[in-house]
């Protein structure tokens, strides 16, 4: 019988705080490389702004051959094949579903963070509380990470950090103020609707704000049918702690919401007669409150000049997207954007703390200016960094060592491991293992042992092998898994006619009849594979990073009767021995 009072505790290798895309993926990608990881989120559901309790849209780097892979797009394909009509229920099953078929892989839902305890610099332990079970959770490990967004861990450990926005002279940021100020962005609230055959009237709440027109609401746009705006402009507490005033800040924008909808339904024809409110988002989404410090802060003129790090693990390429802090109640159209070089790096060093040696970061709490963050604290960026956070907490445990190690000694181990995994590091190649050739053309060959492994410029460096074909490849010495990159459709042309759903398969609202999306067209579905004596099938495959299993004794396989989801052609970037699982 558990009482109030009772603690459980655990010891792990890696603690990560925060269950967003950032730290879902950082505790997965650890995890898979062989570290006993535990994942405290204080939601009931993973993926933090992408969830179905906020539901903001997955965006990332501009740019189809800039698209993030990795675990996000892993993520997202296994959405596409389970959630064609992308429900958001099913979604959150997805990313469920990544972190508890990881057996290296605790997880502890609906627990908050709310102590810690250190040694001299270190951080030995967190203690937590589970709302629903009423019980405390104390977890000792080696290293911890905080991908809570209000970078809780750095309050309690007393890492570094900052809040708000730097004056212009301190980093050279022209676009930054001309004084430091404790400003930021604000969250907030989300609206979905759902388009019927009938007329749906709405009676607002009493205590909804009233917008008789548009100039009350500040002249934004709001034209549903045309753009499916998702109302992100609903967005309130920059002006406020958006930490401490949360709550204030959450009530306020259920206000605005409400009158919102009220002013689409009841003020004015917005071609909304038809159209239902289907959701309301009464947990705001954030976008900005601590920043942690690292060694190395990113900024406006790093972004914006493209410059290189020798620590580079992940990259951007989202506008700098700098939110008034004003929000909704500044008129018009309350972004102001800034082009960044896309992609841009972002080194290692900004994923952990500079002075609490074994903690790190990822998502929007990174060691980044309010200007850097502008940009980097979209979702699809997050996930990158997130699972470079996690790779690189992996690496420090297998050698021993702290994360600034890493940096140090062994940064080529981590970006290899990354880009053999699926990831995107721009000015890096993955590194050949030299145990497969592909009995195909010179040129075509060529293509498949270049290290690249997306469309890049006007070159689609792919190489189109024929529905129903086959192809041999010949293996110079054991190899126990072949590792294929195959074709997602960087385009997203064929998962959907819709623009909205090329970026990332997520809805905003549901139009009548409701939005599909598909498989990518060239993507292997199926294949038979012919090992020396073993033979079998490849089904169902929705994986752009394919491992195919081989037995040791096989110096010959044969991929045959190819089939792409599409039905026709199967678009290959590569094939090799997957690294880690050669026989040596």
């Amino acid at each position: 019988m558990l009482t109030a009072k009772e603690t459980r505790r655990y010891d792990v290798q890696l603690c990560v705080v925060g269950g967003g895309l950032a730290g879902l993926f950082a505790a997965v990608s650890a995890a898979r490389h062989g570290t006993r990881v535990l994942l405290m989120q204080d939601r009931p559901m993973l993926g933090g702004n992408a969830s179905s309790e906020i539901r903001m849209w997955v965006r990332g780097s501009h740019g189809k051959e800039n698209r993030e892979t990795g675990l996000l797009q892993e993520a997202e394909l296994e959405n596409i094949y389970r959630n064609p009509t992308m429900n958001y229920s099913i979604w959150d099953s997805v990313l469920y579903q990544l972190a508890r078929e990881e057996k290296n892989l605790t997880l502890l839902l609906n627990t908050t963070c709310l102590g810690c305890e250190k040694e001299g610099e270190r951080i030995v332990s967190v203690t937590g509380w589970q709302l629903n079970s009423y019980t405390f959770h104390t977890v000792r490990a080696e290293l911890f990470m905080d991908c809570s967004g209000d970078s809780i861990l750095a309050e309690l450990s007393g890492a570094r950090y900052r809040v708000g926005r730097e004056g212009q002279a301190e980093f050279d940021e022209y676009a930054a103020p001309e004084t430091a100020d404790a400003c930021t962005m604000g969250s907030s609230c989300l609206i979905e609707a759902r388009k019927t055959d009938h007329p749906c009237p709405f009676t607002p709440p009493e205590w909804a704000y009233v917008y008789p027109d548009d100039e009350s609401m500040y002249l934004k746009k709001h034209d549903v049918p045309e753009s499916g705006i998702n109302f992100w402009w609903i967005e309130l507490g920059g002006e406020m702690d958006t930490l401490r005033d949360a709550q204030q800040i959450n009530e306020e924008l259920l206000r605005v919401a409400y009158g919102v909808w009220d002013h689409l339904k009841n003020r004015g024809d917005h071609g909304m007669e038809n159209w239902e409110l289907e959701w309301v988002g009464f947990l705001p989404g954030k976008r900005e409150s601590r920043r942690c410090v690292g060694p190395y802060i990113l900024n406006q003129r790093d972004l914006e000049e493209g410059h290189t790090f020798p620590d580079a693990v992940a990259f951007g390429g989202w506008t700098m997207d700098n939110h008034s802090p004003q929000g909704l109640r500044y008129m018009g159209y309350s972004s102001k954007h800034i082009t960044p070089a896309t992609p841009y790096q972002i080194p290692f060093r900004c994923l952990y703390s500079d002075n609490v040696p074994n903690l790190l970061f990822a998502g929007r709490n990174i060691s980044a200016t309010h200007m850097a963050l502008s940009s980097t604290r979209v979702m699809a960026t997050c996930a990158v960094m997130g699972q470079a956070a996690g790779t690189g907490a992996a690496v420090a445990l297998r050698h021993g060592c702290l994360p600034a190690e890493v940096t140090a000694r062994h940064m080529a181990e981590l970006q290899q491991m990354l880009l053999e995994d699926g990831c995107f590091i721009p000015g890096h190649l993955r590194q050949q293992t030299g145990r497969v050739t592909a009995e195909i053309g010179e040129a075509d060959r060529a293509i498949l042992e270049n290290g690249w492994e997306r469309p890049h410029g006007e070159d689609a460096n792919c190489v189109v092998l024929p529905g129903g074909g086959s192809l041999t490849l010949t293996l110079h010495g054991p190899v126990s898994a072949l590792r294929l990159a195959l074709d997602p459709d960087f385009s997203r042309e064929s998962i959907s006619a819709d623009s909205r759903y090329q970026k990332f398969a997520m809805r905003t609202h549901v139009d009548w009849p409701e939005a599909r999306v598909s498989m990518p067209a060239r993507l292997l579905k199926s294949c038979t594979v012919t090992a020396g004596d073993a033979v079998f099938r490849v089904e169902n495959n929705r994986r752009a990073l394919l491992l195919i299993p081989l037995p040791a004794e096989a110096r010959q396989v044969v991929l045959s009767d190819l089939t792409a989801w599409g039905g026709g052609d199967v678009g290959l970037f590569s094939v090799d021995a997957a690294r880690e699982a050669m026989h040596e």
